[in-house]
């Protein structure tokens, strides 16, 4: 066995504000760098996983931070060293925490999508209150919307629910991106069943025209849900279609 190229440094003796310091800043083992480079992606994401209060029990985050410790001073620190085994045991604490942790991670990011589709719900409804009484012309877009919002959460739902240790941040730390997701989702559903109506694009499900999406409310319904289903692959065809119409003049 090969001789550890790092020491660690832990000033709080069993904290989680330990560091772990070359030795020497040349001839450090590949495979050892990579057991430092995982050691702190999962302290950090153990780290991450606590300011969002995902840990309830301070022991709970306390038993992963020694095991991750464990598995640094096995693979690079001190006269012998295992890189496979500290390997293996890191893997063994990733899959842990995802198995352990995920699902709440999970529903916690779907229970934000949810709150953001029913904001952009209730903007429809404002839009179909608005084509009601003052503007005629707006009929059937806030169905469409209102389909978009179920649609868009429908398939975060189906995507969202199994999660890996890599994708943890992306649950974790969203910010503003639910937001986002939605208003573009909604611009998308606005603009496709505007072009539907100019007779721009053509779309049928089965027998059944979308064009006709402000005389009937299911097939309004129907162009929303479809439009957060396939925002990205509709989105790309809505482009292509606008630019051909401006640079040929015809649909």
């Amino acid at each position: 066995m090969a001789a550890g190229a790092f020491e660690m440094i832990d000033p709080n003796h069993g904290g989680d504000d330990f560091n772990l310091r070359p030795l020497s800043i040349t001839d450090i083992p590949e495979e050892q760098r990579r057991i430092q480079h995982e050691v702190y992606e999962a302290r950090n994401i153990l780290k991450l996983l606590r300011e969002q209060n995902v840990f309830r029990e301070d022991a709970s985050y306390s038993e992963f931070i020694s095991r991750v410790k464990q598995a640094a001073r096995v693979g690079c620190v001190g006269q012998h060293v295992d890189t496979r085994m500290a390997s293996d045991a890191l893997e063994q604490i990733r899959s842990d925490i995802v198995m352990r942790k995920g699902r709440a991670i999970a529903y916690r990011y779907l229970f934000g999508s949810a709150k953001t589709a029913l904001a952009g719900m209730a903007v429809a409804a404002l839009v179909v209150l608005a084509a009601k009484y003052f503007l005629p012309g707006l009929k059937g877009y806030g169905w469409v919307l209102m389909g978009a919002m179920a649609g868009a959460w429908i398939s975060s739902a189906a995507t969202g629910r199994e999660i890996s240790f890599a994708g943890i941040r992306e649950f974790l730390d969203y910010g503003h991106a639910l937001l986002i997701r939605m208003l573009f989702v909604g611009a998308l559903a606005s603009v496709l069943a505007l072009f539907l109506q100019l007779g721009l694009i053509s779309l049928k499900i089965g027998t059944v025209d979308l064009a006709g999406f402000s005389k009937e409310l299911t097939v309004a319904l129907a162009l929303g849900v479809i439009a957060g289903f396939s925002e990205k692959t509709l989105s790309v065809q809505v482009i292509d279609r606008a630019r051909r119409v401006l640079s040929t003049g015809a649909p």
